[in-house]
C-alpha cells in the first residue's frame, strides 16, 4: 500500500474554492509551460482526459472496471502536458520527459484520497512500482513527494520524481523522468513551487 507524505499547508482549503461549476476551473491554465522549465525541452503536448480516455492509458485488461473505478473515485477530468527532447538519446544524463497533471474530482475528500493513489496518475496499484518518499514542504493545501522505480530496460532503471499538491478539489503533479542516478529532487521541487504559481494565478482569476 502506498503510504505518501502529506502536510497541510499554511493556506486552507477556502483559499481554493471548491464550489465553483466544474467547467470554471481552466485546468490547462494551471500547468506548467515551456518557458517555465528550468531546462529547455524541444517538444510540448497537451490532453484533457475524461475517464474513459483516461482508463485508457492503464495496462489493465478490464477497461470497463478502470472506468467505473474512477467514476467511484469521484474524479472528473484532468489535464496532461508532456514535454520532450527531440532526441532523447542525447539527454540521457538529465531528465528525458516531463510531465505535468492537474486534475479535478468531485469534491475536497476525493481529491485527498487521490493523494494516497499515485495522486491520480494512471499507475495500476495491483501491479504497483517500488517507492520511496521525500519530504515536501507544504504547498498549497496538501502536498507530497515520491520516487517511482520501473522495471529495468536496456539502457537502465527509469524513475519518475514525483512531487504532488492539492489545492482545494484539484491535485496537481510534477513527474521528472529519467535514468536512475540521474534523478533530481531539488529540480522537481522548484518545477512543482513554478506550477502552483499558475495554480494560484488561475484561481485569482475564478
Amino acid at each position: 500500500m502506498l503510504i505518501g507524505i502529506s502536510i497541510l499547508a499554511a493556506c486552507s482549503d477556502e483559499a481554493f474554492p471548491a464550489d465553483r461549476p466544474d467547467d470554471t476551473y481552466v485546468l490547462q491554465d494551471m500547468l506548467l509551460e515551456a518557458v517555465d522549465l528550468p531546462v529547455p525541452m524541444e517538444q510540448t503536448a497537451t490532453n484533457t482526459f475524461d475517464n474513459v480516455g483516461w482508463a485508457q492509458l492503464f495496462d489493465v485488461e478490464d477497461f470497463d472496471a478502470k472506468r467505473n473505478q474512477l467514476d467511484a473515485r469521484r474524479r472528473i477530468v484532468g489535464a496532461v502536458r508532456i514535454f520532450s527532447w527531440d532526441d532523447p538519446i542525447q539527454h540521457l544524463g538529465g531528465p528525458t520527459l516531463i510531465t505535468v497533471h492537474s486534475t479535478l474530482y468531485e469534491d475536497i475528500p476525493a481529491a485527498e484520497d487521490s493523494m494516497s493513489l499515485f495522486c491520480g496518475m494512471p499507475i495500476d496499484e495491483s501491479t504497483a512500482p517500488e517507492v520511496a518518499e521525500f519530504w515536501v514542504e507544504g504547498i498549497g493545501d496538501q502536498s507530497q513527494g515520491l520516487i517511482l522505480a520501473q522495471p529495468p530496460t536496456e539502457i537502465g532503471r527509469l524513475l519518475d520524481t514525483v512531487v504532488c499538491f492539492r489545492t482545494g478539489r484539484i491535485v496537481h503533479a510534477v513527474v521528472q523522468n529519467g535514468l536512475e542516478g540521474t534523478q533530481d529532487v531539488g529540480l522537481s521541487l522548484r518545477m512543482a513551487q513554478r506550477m502552483f504559481e499558475r495554480v494560484s494565478a488561475a484561481f485569482d482569476e475564478l
